[in-house]
């Protein structure tokens, strides 16, 4: 009885211990597993230039929802400026997962006063220290982002043109061609006030002046070539679309 009484025991006392170092190797597992990076990113132009000013890369990690990003921001927030085609190394850090081996969504939000503003989307999952992950981003230059945003009001202005200003097809075609004129409008508004709250703010006084003395004329020109930038809402931008802008350019 005794024997088995202690063999009883002894099988008890290995099953815990096989508990206790379970567990303990799973933490240790999951803490690993709970890290990303290094990631190495380089910002490469669409048009092959290599600006005079540095991108501003901001990164944030999101909270995922099944297989796709809730938009919550969740850490891994850094700002990192980097020159065109020139590695810069986002560090390895420790994120705050729903799952640690599971796959982490990082945003990485890029910055130019020449270039398209854009939010790059990747999943990362578990990596050594010593296993750096290498990603390029491929910008697009802010001017043929205009031509194309532009574009989208040609074919309802060549629309216009045949059928007759009272028919319903007319009209029709008039508010796609203003909703497309106010859209271009608002994205130059949108990279004006991007370059100068988000942007500038990150670099010296005198790096800001440098920025500002070569972009302020490109973007006063930008401006004022899309008289309807200044509509607030698609109501009042039909009524102003065509007459000439109310709103000054208040500039970087």
């Amino acid at each position: 009885m005794k024997d088995y009484k202690r063999k009883t025991a002894l099988q008890f006392y290995c099953v815990l211990l096989a508990c206790f170092l379970t567990t303990s190797c799973t933490r240790v597992f999951d803490k690993a597993h709970g890290y990303r990076g290094p990631i190495i990113v380089t910002i490469e132009t669409e048009d092959g230039s290599v600006p005079e000013f540095p991108f501003l890369i901001e990164s944030v990690y999101t909270e995922s929802c099944g297989h796709s990003s809730c938009g919550i921001d969740s850490g891994y927030r850094y700002f990192k400026t980097a020159y065109a085609n020139k590695p810069i190394t986002f560090p390895r850090d420790r994120l705050d997962l729903l799952q640690p081996n599971a796959y982490a969504t990082i945003l990485f939000k890029v910055t130019h006063p020449n270039y398209h503003y854009n939010v790059f989307t990747r999943g990362f999952g578990p990596t050594d220290a010593d296993d750096p992950i290498h990603i390029t981003f491929t910008v697009k230059p802010f001017a043929e982002q205009m031509n194309k945003v532009a574009g989208w009001a040609t074919g309802p202005k060549q629309n216009m043109q045949n059928f007759t200003p009272d028919s319903r097809e007319y009209k029709k075609a008039d508010i796609r061609y203003r909703q497309a004129r106010f859209n271009l409008g608002n994205m130059i508004t949108r990279h004006i006030t991007t370059i100068k709250t988000i942007y500038l703010p990150h670099f010296s006084k005198r790096m800001q002046q440098r920025v500002i003395e070569k972009y302020q004329p490109i973007f006063r020109v930008w401006y004022y070539g899309v008289p309807e930038t200044d509509c607030w809402d698609m109501v009042d931008c039909r009524k102003q679309i065509l007459k000439p802008r109310k709103a000054e350019y208040e500039g970087l």
